[in-house]
């Protein structure tokens, strides 16, 4: 074990760390210089439901709420990059007010988007009042931006369920050889390609290879404009009076797969699952736990790897291990006596390779397995 660490050092020192103590306290003992290395601040407050919860009281005046708010949204300021982003997490008990007072501190201009989250299965909620009140299935995320710098990274996703199967019927040919000039494209049904492989011609196999070559799965459809022309080969490449490729396939137009699986990310997540979230990282921790794979689709959105993410409500530590399996460096901040039982235990796990659930990671990127454990006072190196 290192000898201890003053906590003056900490900014300069400790590029992955679990801090156990009060958060306004340690926000106040942020860097003293223009601005912070934290690329995302996500914060999962308690949501003052009233309600006297396994690990924390959460029951607030809303006054005293806001009041306890606004301390450390103000003292955050200061370890922010000016191309950072700050994201909290709410549900609707308090969702306009918060959303008021960072507008206040971070300004309404910098408030980037309201994104609603499922974070409920309808099937799993307790229905006895439900015929005369509406399920509770959503939350709200902030975004908010530190300065004009900063911008998102908004990844396409693929379709839902439904609407992707429905795709996948028609688009049942692939193009063997696609390095070749396009006259010279051989165009085969994928199920020869799966019966010359030994693979199985079954659904499951049939929607692997058609999402995996979906820049060689074709389908084609009519179009007036290449309706008419006629080519000595069965695919062409034409270039339309507006300078638009088509590719002509007997008559018709060529579309890929790759095309039409995806649809631009949206402020509406309902795809991200709650099942079984209390078994996520091999801790349990009710009323707070969020699912890993909607930490990673924050965390890609407004960071890269290599970035610093800072959690001052650390709870379970969902967000240090996503930061670790996503090659982000990482702090979390947490006052309970989870900072142990649960952050540090799940973490550990982690890069022990005895990780419970949660997101698919490789091992060579994991960072932070040399975290430290900090007290308001001291550090000490985790063994």
């Amino acid at each position: 074990m290192s000898s201890p660490t003053p906590v003056t050092s900490w900014i300069h020192t400790q590029p992955c760390t679990i801090w156990h103590g009060d958060n306004l306290e340690l926000l106040r003992m942020g860097p003293e210089t223009s601005y912070g290395p934290v690329k995302l601040a996500y914060l999962d407050p308690p949501y003052n439901t009233g309600r006297e919860l396994e690990h924390y009281a959460d029951r607030r005046a809303s006054a005293d709420w806001l009041s306890f708010m606004r301390e450390r949204l103000v003292a955050l300021r200061a370890w922010m990059r000016p191309d950072g982003f700050v994201v909290a997490q709410i549900d609707d008990k308090e969702h306009a007010y918060l959303q008021v007072l960072m507008d206040e501190v971070f300004g309404r201009s910098n408030r980037l988007h309201t994104v609603v989250v499922k974070m409920a299965e309808v099937s799993g909620l307790k229905l006895s009042h439900a015929d005369s009140r509406l399920m509770k299935t959503k939350e709200y995320v902030l975004i908010y931006r530190m300065g004009p710098d900063a911008r998102l990274t908004p990844e396409r996703q693929l379709k839902p369920e439904a609407q992707l199967h429905r795709y996948l019927r028609y688009y049942t040919k692939v193009i063997e050889d696609p390095s070749a000039p396009v006259e010279a494209w051989r165009i085969v049904p994928i199920r020869k390609v799966l019966e010359g492989l030994g693979r199985p011609v079954d659904e499951a196999t049939m929607r692997a290879f058609q999402l995996e070559h979906a820049d060689r799965v074709v389908y084609r459809t009519n179009n007036k404009l290449l309706a008419g022309m006629t080519f000595d080969t069965p695919t062409a490449e034409v270039i339309s009076p507006q300078g638009r490729r088509y590719i002509w396939w007997e008559g018709r137009q060529m579309l890929f797969l790759s095309d039409h699986i995806h649809e631009a990310q949206s402020d509406l997540w309902t795809d991200i699952s709650t099942i079984n979230l209390n078994k996520e990282g091999g801790v349990a921790f009710r009323n707070g736990k969020k699912p890993e794979r909607l930490l990673a689709r924050i965390l890609e959105l407004t960071t890269a790897p290599g970035d610093l993410v800072l959690d001052p409500f650390a709870g379970s530590g969902s967000t240090g291990a996503v930061a670790a399996k996503l090659g982000r460096s990482w702090w979390l901040m947490e006052k309970g006596r989870q900072a142990t039982t649960h952050i540090r235990t799940r973490l550990d796990r982690l890069f022990d390779g005895d990780e419970v659930g949660g997101l698919p990671y490789e091992v060579d990127r994991l960072v932070g397995a040399d975290y430290r454990f900090l007290t308001p006072h001291v550090a000490e190196e985790a063994p």
